[in-house]
């Protein structure tokens, strides 16, 4: 019985170190624009793969480990932000639209990617 407590007292002074080593970061991602939450932007730690997602308000919560030193802040059409980490644990992020034109864009069976010149079968063009 003494060993299995014993067990359980290191156990739990395991956890304490494990859980001492990372702290927990918050925030709101919104629209530059409008002010508006934006859902799904991707918050990342920079280096790493840890990361996770704003919810439907814009609110996100990620434990990072101390020696984190970058969040980065990515969304679909958004100017991607690097946002250092230092003492903060709430972050308050305005995206700003990034706009991008496409030329053309060629859709073809299969996932086949050619040049339009260059298939042989018929090909339509849809204009704006």
């Amino acid at each position: 019985m003494k060993k299995i407590a014993l067990l359980l007292a290191f156990f739990a002074i395991g956890l304490q170190v494990l859980m001492a080593q990372t702290k927990e970061i918050t925030g709101k991602v919104t629209s530059a624009e409008d002010g508006g939450a934006i859902p799904g932007v991707t918050i990342s730690i920079k280096g790493t793969t840890l990361g996770t997602i704003t919810d439907m308000d814009g609110v996100f919560r990620l434990k990072v480990p101390q020696n984190a030193k970058t969040l980065v802040f990515a969304f679909v059409s958004m100017a991607t932000q690097e946002i250092a980490i230092g003492n903060q644990t709430t972050f308050n992020v305005k995206m700003v639209a990034e706009f991008t034109s496409v030329d053309e864009v060629v859709v073809t069976a299969l996932g086949i990617t050619r040049e339009k010149k260059s298939l042989g079968y018929s090909v339509q063009q849809v204009d704006g």
